[in-house]
């Protein structure tokens, strides 16, 4: 579904477990988003209590307590899946040089659009042979994994760096709302805006009592 994206809130444990989804829709309505519906995003640590999750399916729940949502399994698992793409991104572009981000295309097009329109800013990013590496990988119907084009400055920072990447993105979605209601996004597309929104949201979930509890939303 084109503009959506993972919104994770955050509610107090006082919250009763029928009125999670409605509490959290009500929370995201105060920003500029609107909520699509629960997601299955959350891993969780209980077969016993599914009576306290949103939406139980299959070992998956879209929110319920922090003590029935297993965030450690999400992160290892994210650290081992990103170690593993890294390792095939590694051999998709060995020989290529390092690529530009489409980032610094864009901030060219936006500094002299008419010397430097859109068009032209996508085509060169497109051509370099890194990125067109990647996406030649992805068009094959047998690839084991998706190289993702905008992970490519975190993808060049090395293995280790990347697998810590993933670890970082497995909970806290692309926003997160915290407990007072604080809106957290990265401020832009770079690397290190992602990683100021990653650092502050993973400190906000950190912080979160184990009866607090966390809702993942599809937004827009």
């Amino acid at each position: 579904m084109p503009n959506t994206s993972l919104t994770i809130v955050c509610l107090p444990q006082s919250t009763p477990t029928d009125q999670m989804a409605a509490k959290a829709a009500t929370r995201v309505a105060a920003t500029s988003l609107t909520s699509l519906g629960g997601a299955g995003h959350f891993i969780t640590a209980t077969r016993l209590r599914r009576g306290r999750l949103l939406q139980p399916w299959k070992g998956t729940a879209a929110g319920g307590p922090v003590r029935f949502l297993d965030l450690d399994a999400m992160r290892v698992a994210a650290h081992r899946a990103f170690w593993y793409r890294w390792r095939v991104w590694n051999w998709v572009v060995a020989g290529t040089r390092p690529a530009q981000p489409y980032w610094t295309f864009l901030d060219r097009h936006r500094a002299d659009p008419g010397r430097y329109p859109i068009v032209k800013a996508q085509q060169h990013y497109l051509a370099q042979p890194r990125i067109a590496a990647m996406l030649t990988y992805n068009a094959l119907p047998s690839r084991s994994t998706f190289l993702p084009t905008g992970h490519v400055e975190a993808l060049q920072a090395g293995a280790t760096s990347y697998a810590h990447y993933g670890w970082l993105c497995a909970v806290p979605g692309q926003r997160l709302i915290g407990l007072n209601g604080t809106h957290l996004v990265a401020a832009g597309d770079r690397y290190a805006t992602h990683l100021a929104y990653l650092s502050q949201a993973n400190e906000r979930i950190a912080a979160l009592h184990s009866r607090d509890i966390l809702v993942a939303l599809c937004t827009r």
